[in-house]
């Protein structure tokens, strides 16, 4: 997985853009662009203010497989096609990992529904005996 790949990939989670993050470090888009598509290698001092900006370590950028501690990024894995993903002996095809990032985006949309405290019943099914309450 790629220093770019990793940027990118923390960039989004933090929910920035590659402008506003460029603000916050000092350099242009242009600049951002070129890091998350391995046309450039950030200088030390700019890997101490990425990680600063992104609420991550210089280690989460740079460590190809963080150790313990260390942060691993789900999407970044799905999506690199430098890993085979294996669940119970079979590895997993392209459409296989798309479905995969369908439910976890699923699952997350209904946490960030939970957040809101706003809790959604969907068409076809049921409550199942629980009580809803919204806070």
């Amino acid at each position: 997985m790629s220093l770019g790949l990793r940027l990118r990939t923390l960039r989004k989670n933090a929910s920035l853009t590659q402008q506003k993050l460029a603000d916050n470090v000092g350099v242009s888009r242009i600049y951002i662009q070129a890091l998350e598509s391995n046309r450039r290698v950030p200088s030390i001092k700019l890997l101490y203010r990425l990680a600063d900006a992104l609420a991550a370590t210089v280690n989460d950028i740079v460590d190809e497989y963080p150790g313990h501690g260390g942060r691993l990024q789900l999407e970044e894995l799905l999506s690199s096609g430098e890993v085979d993903v294996w669940f119970r002996k079979k590895k997993l095809s392209e459409g296989d990992l798309r479905r995969v990032e369908r439910v976890i985006d699923a699952v997350l949309a209904e946490w960030d529904e939970e957040d809101d405290g706003i809790i959604k019943i969907r068409p076809g099914r049921k409550a199942r005996g629980a009580k809803i309450s919204v806070l």
